[in-house]
């Protein structure tokens, strides 16, 4: 498991980020992020963030579906706790509180590209998209048991392609929840830790059939 001493927030110059984009074409992380240059193209040429060799990418047992990507911006990024926003910053406390290792975690967004209006709701359009392209990635995950859908988006976007989830994963656990920011008052930050609880729970018990299978 990742040292909690390196979990800290990385800034734009950190040289962990170089680190990152050195290792964009490891095993785990380059399908993903082939992928993504794809989704990007196809709405002309669109920056979307990577997948960082820092999590599980395609290994991971679980998909952390977020909301979108944000604003457009230039600069290269990648979903990943460590970066320096509040949603991650809040989720890399929940991990570091429930003893989540990195590498159990793929990210994702609901709406994968950026859009000049995040803060709207997605439109039906939009939904279905997003599910399409959440549907790809999970058709890269090698031994997916958990879909984490954080938020509203991210929940509108698989119940847009539900049928064929449901079809393709029905022994999936799929878990929805908070954006990772959703929890305002008292009641809901409670609740978000039981469903995190939960999770590093389900987390464990993937881990050890993973270590009995491998014993002789």
């Amino acid at each position: 498991m990742a040292s909690a001493d390196n979990w800290k927030r990385a800034q734009p110059h950190d040289p962990f980020w170089e680190e990152q984009r050195e290792g964009m074409t490891e095993a785990h992380v380059a399908p993903l992020n082939e992928l993504i240059l794809g989704l990007g193209a196809a709405k002309g040429g669109l920056r979307l963030p990577f997948a960082a060799p820092w999590h599980g990418g395609i290994d991971a047992p679980a998909l952390v579906v977020l909301n979108d990507a944000g604003e457009p911006r230039e600069e290269t990024t990648f979903m990943c706790v460590r970066s320096p926003d509040r949603a991650a910053d809040r989720q890399r406390h929940l991990m570091t509180e429930f003893n989540i290792d990195p590498g159990d975690l793929c990210h994702w967004n609901g709406y994968p590209w950026p859009r000049k209006d995040p803060k709207r709701k997605l439109t039906p359009r939009q939904s279905l998209e997003g599910g399409q392209a959440l549907m790809q990635v999970m058709g890269l995950m090698v031994d997916l048991k958990m879909l984490l859908l954080l938020g509203r988006m991210a929940q509108d976007a698989a119940d847009a392609v539900l049928p064929d989830l449901r079809s393709a994963y029905p022994e999936l656990r799929i878990v929805r929840s908070l954006h990772p920011l959703g929890a305002k008052r008292t009641v809901d930050r409670d609740e978000q830790k039981r469903v995190w609880s939960d999770i590093a729970a389900r987390l464990g018990e993937t881990r050890q059939v993973a270590r009995n299978h491998c014993l002789p």
